[in-house]
């Protein structure tokens, strides 16, 4: 069979290289450094390409090379932002050498600004948070949002180059115009939403995968129980659950568009009016990934399936309660809600004790978790001996 080539080997990459390993695709990873993906027994070649984002023309270069090379057209999975875009901007040299499943180059450009998604779903009749996104500190009155508030980049990429934070919380307009004078400084455009409060519990994502003929391969809902920093952070305890009318917004959302590939939408219940509000739209396949393995839809194989052309049984119901650990961060996220009152130990250690699986363990393939903590180890000893990194 045509081998499959993982690109970006971070998390993502270790969850699509054991999804298409399991199935024994032949699966090569692609990085610009040593990425944790890399070290999978399931990852059979490892190539360390130029930076697709500050060497693309060189980094075009090697993947050609490569395409040649390998005689038969390989199938390339994205799984970071980087990739995508790069996949997208050369998408016709790359096409005369390897098969991908991307959305169309005018729907990713317009879907990467957070504007267009918010005025789809409007004109959708899906609901969103209260936006805005002022251009001047002039056009930011105290009355213009309510708070507290959540700042973040009008463009992710942009906004992530300039801050390590996903967005910043500011709970008065003085923070919140102190935020924005940071942004602006870094010439970074903004939109500032009423942030929705609520638990950890109300937060949701959708998961859908469009085959090249737009048809409706794979969706499902999953609910994000914890996360890190918790008001707005990474995932760190997800459960796949059954929520048909979410899945319908997900589904209306990308239709609407024209959609094809793999796609995560984020969404959160809003105990005060009982809707689900759209919060964005990301058009590659999550650090959760394989969760959906877990529970009985391999979404790696399933992509890898559609575009060598063979056909996909629509998979449309994972199996329900399946869970997602990620241990580090949900240490941190239990410490930070037992702090706020809003959960006991007994009950996190419960929810741990019943996870099925996680980003860097897995009983068939532990290079990737033992490389973690060896890493991590270095790093506290050096750091208690006061060395240099």
């Amino acid at each position: 069979m045509k081998p499959a080539i993982v690109l970006g080997m971070r998390v993502n990459g270790l969850g699509v290289m054991r999804g298409l390993g399991r199935k024994r695709i032949e699966a090569y990873g692609i990085d610009k450094d040593d990425g944790i993906a890399f070290s999978s027994k399931y990852c059979k070649r490892k190539y360390l390409f130029a930076d697709p984002e500050v060497y693309p023309t060189e980094c075009l270069n090697q993947f050609i090379e490569l395409g040649k090379s390998l005689g038969d057209k390989a199938v390339l999975l994205p799984t970071s932002d980087p990739y995508l875009a790069f996949l997208s901007k050369y998408r016709d040299e790359l096409s005369q050498y390897y098969l991908f499943n991307i959305p169309d180059a005018t729907i990713l450009e317009n879907m990467l600004d957070k504007r267009n998604q918010y005025k789809l779903a409007a004109r959708l009749g899906i609901a969103v948070p209260k936006t805005i996104s002022p251009e001047r500190l002039d056009d930011l009155k105290e009355d213009s949002i309510s708070y507290p508030a959540i700042i973040k980049g009008v463009f992710s990429k942009k906004w992530s180059c300039a801050f390590d934070a996903n967005g910043f919380v500011a709970y008065s307009y003085d923070e919140l115009s102190e935020y924005f004078k940071q942004a602006l400084d870094k010439n970074v455009e903004v939109i500032i939403q009423e942030m929705i409060i609520g638990p950890n519990k109300n937060h949701y994502s959708v998961h859908a995968f469009y085959s090249k003929m737009k048809e409706l391969l794979e969706i499902s809902s999953f609910q994000r129980l914890r996360q890190f920093p918790i008001d707005m952070g990474d995932g760190t305890y997800i459960v796949i659950v059954n929520k048909p009318e979410l899945a319908a917004l997900g589904q209306r959302f990308l239709e609407a568009m024209g959609y094809t590939g793999i796609a995560n939408i984020q969404f959160k219940y809003d105990e005060r009016d009982s809707q689900f509000k759209l919060i964005e739209l990301n058009p590659r396949i999550g650090m959760a990934n394989i969760l959906h393995t877990c529970a009985g839809v391999n979404t790696a194989y399933n992509y890898y399936l559609d575009c060598i052309g063979e056909k996909v049984a629509p998979a449309l119901n994972p199996r329900e309660n399946t869970s997602w650990l990620n241990l580090t961060g949900d240490i941190s996220s239990f410490f930070a809600n037992r702090k706020r009152g809003d959960l006991s130990f007994t009950k996190w250690i419960r929810s741990v004790f019943q996870a099925d699986c996680f980003p860097y363990y897995a009983r068939d393939d532990l290079r990737p978790i033992c490389k973690r903590y060896v890493t991590y180890t270095k790093k506290w000893i050096k750091r208690k001996l006061g060395l240099k990194k």
